[in-house]
This record gives structure tokens, C-alpha cells and sequence, in this order.
């Protein structure tokens, strides 16, 4: 229960984003499509289909109109119809973060989006598994919430953190070979500036662009965690709900949130007690996170 703790009330991360990462779908269309109807993505055309997945940019052309079709939404995307015949997918977040926009429906998310549709026989994710870890490319932090860096073993020689004006504000030698971690208090980050951290080792040098979230959005990403921690559910559903509650308001804010680290280290940490459901949606949940510092 500690670990769990540290982990929900510890540290996020804020940073301005400056590499663009692979985007989870935002729509499924669900009819109207028979027809008369083709998607545009990333330039290339596509027969519309039953639950074709939309993503942010993409086009649906739809004869005789797009209001025949029927589209399920994510809570922060739309479709802005272009004439009567065409539609393109676009955020429609407002610029100002509030959790109660992600909470409200983050069961009904998770069925929709997150869920796999056709369950087929996968292994339980668990503390076990043999992949490499892929650490964060960045990161955006929160006070009180460390977030590991690095694993044990890794012969790290040492840890450097960098400024915009190339002034190093930390530096740290590190002589054992356990797991590393970062506490936003000790490293010397102030809110909403962008740093890097260098991961020194041997002959490779790995790095963390990191920013520390501001108070206001910090308070809001808490009331989020405080509904969930208030439903009615098992702490097996509200870990899940958490960790997709951290993904979900990292895709609908890219310009200034960051939590894929805190949703894979959440559940990283607590593994061992989940169905066969809640393992495959867990599954989901690491190969969003993969993909989500996958150039």
C-alpha cells in the first residue's frame, strides 16, 4: 500500500512538447458508413468500415452527407464538418484543463477506446516480464511523484540535469547499481521550465526532457484521482481507471501534460491481482505507452 501511495500521490511531470509521438485513435464510427463513404489518413484513402478508428487530421468524405453517419467520440475530439459531404477529425479540448471532462466518462472510455474488441488468449502482464523497460522520453512531472529513470543494473556512472541555457542546475554520482529515481523537490526544477536530463553511463549518454507541472494543473490532475478514489469499485478497477486517466489527459493536452510514465509505472508496480479482463485492457494500456515514444 505505500508503494501505491507514493505512486498516486507522488510526482508528474509538465514539458513543452517538442518531438511529435504516435496518437491513439479519437472516433469509431459506428454505422451510416455502407455507403458512399471513404476516410483520408496521414494521405492516404480508405473505405469507411464498421468501427474504423479516426484519428486527429484525418478526412471522411460520406455521400449523400456526413450527418448520416454515426461517430463515437472521445471526450476531447470532434468531427467539423468541411461542407455537407466532408468532415475532419480535430481536437476539441478546451484550453483549460479540467479533470471533470475525463472522469465523467472514463469507464464508458475504456470500454470504447482502450478495451481490445476481439479478446484473444494474451498473457497477464506482470512484474516478470522478460522485455527491455523503455524509459520516458519526456516527461512531465509532478511535486511529490518520483518517477524511475532508470532500472537496477544498468551501470549508470552518473545523473546531470541541463536548463534551456545550458546550465546545469543538478548533478549526482551515482555508486550503487538499484532502480533510479527522481523527486521533483530534491533536483532543483522550477514550474513550467524545460530541462533535460542526462543518463550518463560508460560509452552511452541517455536523455529526459522533463517539465514540472504548475500548481493550478497539478490541484485539477488531483481532483481527478480524488473521484476515482471515491467510486464504488475495486482497487483492481481504480488502478486501471487511474492509469487510463493519466493517458487520457496526456493525449487531450500534448502542448502541456505528459503522464504516459506515471500510468506505466502505476501499473508496474501492482500487477498481481487482476482478471483476465482487466489483463487484457492492461496490455492495451503498455502497448499505448510503447507507442507513445515510439519516433
Amino acid at each position: 500500500m505505500k508503494k501505491f501511495i507514493i505512486f498516486i500521490f507522488g510526482c508528474i511531470i509538465f514539458f513543452p512538447m517538442g518531438t511529435i509521438y504516435a496518437q491513439n485513435h479519437v472516433g469509431i464510427i459506428l454505422s451510416g458508413y455502407e455507403k458512399d463513404c471513404q476516410l483520408t489518413h496521414t494521405g492516404k484513402t480508405y473505405l469507411c468500415g464498421d468501427r474504423k478508428q479516426l484519428y486527429i487530421g484525418d478526412i471522411i468524405n460520406k455521400k449523400p452527407s456526413v450527418n448520416m453517419l454515426k461517430i463515437k467520440w472521445a471526450p476531447y475530439a470532434n468531427g467539423v464538418p468541411r461542407s455537407e459531404t466532408s468532415m475532419e477529425i480535430v481536437s476539441s479540448q478546451t484550453e483549460k484543463f479540467k479533470a471533470s471532462t475525463y472522469t465523467a466518462g472514463l469507464k464508458q472510455y475504456i470500454n470504447d477506446f482502450v478495451k481490445p474488441v476481439e479478446h484473444v488468449a494474451v498473457p497477464l502482464v506482470t512484474r516478470g516480464r522478460k522485455q527491455k523497460e523503455q524509459f520516458p522520453l519526456q516527461a512531465t512531472l509532478m511535486r511529490n511523484y518520483p518517477i524511475i529513470i532508470s532500472g537496477a543494473n544498468e551501470d549508470v556512472k552518473s545523473i546531470a540535469i541541463i536548463n534551456t541555457k545550458g546550465q546545469k542546475v543538478y548533478e549526482k554520482p551515482i555508486k550503487s547499481k538499484e532502480a533510479i529515481s527522481l523527486v521533483p523537490s530534491e533536483i532543483g526544477v522550477e514550474p513550467l521550465e524545460s530541462y533535460t536530463v542526462y543518463i550518463n553511463k560508460d560509452t552511452v549518454k541517455r536523455r529526459l526532457d522533463i517539465v514540472l507541472m504548475d500548481e493550478a494543473t497539478q490541484e485539477e490532475v488531483l481532483k481527478g484521482l480524488m473521484v476515482i478514489d471515491n467510486e464504488n469499485i475495486a482497487i483492481p478497477d481504480s488502478l486501471i481507471r487511474k492509469a487510463v486517466y493519466f493517458q487520457l489527459i496526456s493525449d487531450a493536452n500534448p502542448d502541456k501534460i505528459d503522464l504516459y510514465w506515471l500510468s506505466h509505472q502505476l501499473l508496474k508496480e501492482n500487477t498481481s491481482q487482476f482478471t483476465k479482463d482487466q489483463g487484457d485492457i492492461i496490455r492495451e494500456l503498455e502497448k499505448r505507452y510503447y507507442n507513445h515514444y515510439r519516433k
